[in-house]
């Protein structure tokens, strides 16, 4: 079986059953019906993550939707273009994911850290070699399109399931390990 370190990249989303993360415009009101609840364990989840990194697109979505909550952690934005107030904490930046993860450690991410989205973001991080855990929500709604999981058209890449659950309100809640 494979195992989960306090130290990896890990990609924690919801997904449609086609394989969306959000609406073309970067709407995720779909999920209205599904929150992550105490049974997908996203407390526990946030209670082990040191950093967050995410692309610009996700913050800016984040950051029309609601509060921010996650001050408590050195957050990084991947962006060319440095948005506007960012929040306590938050910086932006551009570069590989390798520099991303060491602006996050030199800002005091010493363990797990929430590659927050999107797919474009993900799939640079698998392909630099930096993704280590893939936690979804797979939620029963087939949305017809939207934006990808993992970005647009890629190489085939082979995770290790680690466990999967049926969740009480229809979803189901799984983690897959990125093989190496």
């Amino acid at each position: 079986m494979a195992t989960i370190g306090k130290d990896d990249v890990i990609y924690n989303f919801a997904v449609s059953l086609d394989g969306f993360i959000a609406r073309e415009g970067g709407s995720f009101d779909w999920l209205n019906d599904f929150p992550a609840d105490n049974e997908f364990g996203f407390d526990a989840f946030m209670a082990s993550v040191t950093g967050i990194v995410m692309g610009g697109r996700t913050y800016d979505v984040v950051r029309r939707h609601s509060e921010w909550a996650y001050g408590d952690y050195p957050c990084l934005v991947a962006t060319s273009h440095a948005p506007h107030d960012l929040p306590s904490n938050t910086e932006a930046m551009s570069g590989t994911p390798a520099e991303l993860i060491a602006n996050l450690r030199d800002r005091g991410a010493k363990g797990r850290i929430w590659m927050f989205g999107g797919g474009d973001l993900a799939r640079q991080f698998l392909d630099a070699g930096l993704l280590d855990t893939v936690e979804i929500g797979i939620i029963p709604i087939v949305l017809g399109s939207g934006i990808a999981a993992f970005g647009g058209k890629q190489p085939d890449r082979w995770l290790d399931l680690v466990f999967a659950k049926p969740l009480a309100n229809g979803a189901i809640h799984a983690q897959y390990r990125v093989r190496r």
